[in-house]
């Protein structure tokens, strides 16, 4: 009798488990908010505040017989060039047809979201561009490396930021045509951004947080914690008032104004404003997540669904809600309560019932209004 007790508890372990195994390859629930405090740099970037994207084309010498050979008439010619600029000029094509220790290549690299000072090295990325086999054992000879969108009527996207060199590191098996040079490309100038325009900042709120809610939560942060009383005289009457500096300008975007005795060296406030609490957080809206490539479902805020009856293959029809809401029976009214939706996510999985079916079981709901959320894809 106990062998058999002790035998019934482990499958009920196991059930638990690949129960709950089932349940994250399928759903993943937001978590329920910490304690810990969200700051404005949580939530939003300045603008300005990106990588910006450099890009050349190279040439890889010192194949072992794996690069694109003489047939390749646009390597074949970039050789050419390289030899007539050194004063080795060759005579003709001809004379290159064996040559397969070449490979033309795309070369990019980025500058980090703060900027880089002239002289500082960044990796860089080498792609084949022709018939190369391999890039193992080759290195890149010197490469300009310019603004990736170049324009031919602005100036400075023609100008030589980087030049990049160095010996070709093979990333990963099976992608011997591709690389990386640590610290391969030198900058020939200082990179900055600007983030100051007309005395003010402008914070960008990321997609997952924009909204009119939110922006507002961030200039009442700001503005309480930065802040400073004015004296407003009217009428012989003195008032203090506060002067606010930031503004909710649209769902994405909070202007900020930098005070002007802290413009001669700013970076202290600007520091402060993205480090000010957002002491009172908007109510997260209510939405469903799907992945189209992993048919992964991630679900934030309070996802429900309107009583209803869904048929589901492989567990046939549910019905979902129908109970009176709490209260309803003494007002007189006869609402049924909505239904978690991830309760019914539960359920489909204890039924393993495939993702696919998961997912179409969420837009049909969607479809038909009963599903109380944003249905929102991602590839």
């Amino acid at each position: 009798m106990k062998r058999d007790k002790t035998q019934a508890t482990c499958r009920a372990r196991a059930w638990r488990r690949r129960t709950l195994t089932a349940l994250t390859g399928v759903v993943l629930a937001s978590a329920a908010p910490g304690l810990a405090q969200v700051r404005v740099q949580d939530v939003a970037r300045l603008q300005g505040q990106r990588t910006n994207p450099l890009m050349g084309y190279g040439l890889v010498v010192g194949l072992e017989g794996t690069g694109d050979g003489g047939k390749n008439v646009v390597t074949m010619r970039a050789l050419m060039q390289m030899h007539q600029r050194f004063a080795q000029p060759v005579v003709a094509p001809e004379e290159l047809k064996n040559n397969k220790s070449v490979a033309l290549v795309a070369v990019t690299a980025e500058v980090p979201e703060f900027g880089a000072r002239e002289g500082q090295a960044l990796d860089i990325r080498i792609a084949a561009l022709g018939e190369a086999r391999s890039l193992k054992g080759g290195t890149l000879l010197i490469t300009p490396l310019q603004y990736a969108l170049f324009d031919p009527d602005r100036p400075e996207t023609q100008q030589i930021i980087a030049l990049a060199s160095g010996r070709v590191e093979i990333s990963e098996e099976g992608a011997a045509t591709s690389g990386v040079i640590r610290s391969g490309a030198v900058l020939e100038q200082d990179f900055f951004y600007s983030f100051i325009d007309n005395g003010q900042v402008t914070l960008v709120l990321d997609d997952a947080h924009a909204g009119y809610p939110m922006a507002h939560a961030v200039a009442r942060a700001i503005n309480t914690e930065l802040a400073r009383p004015s004296e407003d005289r009217r009428a012989g009457r003195q008032i203090v008032v506060r002067d606010d500096i930031a503004a909710a300008i649209g769902p994405r975007n909070v202007v900020v104004r930098i005070p002007p005795y802290e413009l001669a060296s700013p970076a202290n406030y600007i520091r402060s404003v993205l480090r000010a609490v957002i002491f009172e957080l908007p109510e997260q809206q209510a939405r469903v997540t799907i992945n189209k490539a992993s048919r992964q479902v991630v679900l934030s805020g309070n996802v429900t669904i309107a009583p209803t009856i869904l048929y589901v293959p492989g567990m046939g029809s549910v019905a979902l809600g129908g109970k009176p809401a709490e209260g309803a029976a003494e007002s007189g009214q006869a609402a049924a309560a909505p239904v978690q939706l991830d309760e019914l996510l539960r359920l489909m999985n204890q039924a393993a019932v495939p993702p696919a079916q998961v997912v179409r079981a969420i837009e049909d709901l969607h479809r038909s209004g009963a599903l109380r959320a944003q249905l929102v894809y991602r590839d």
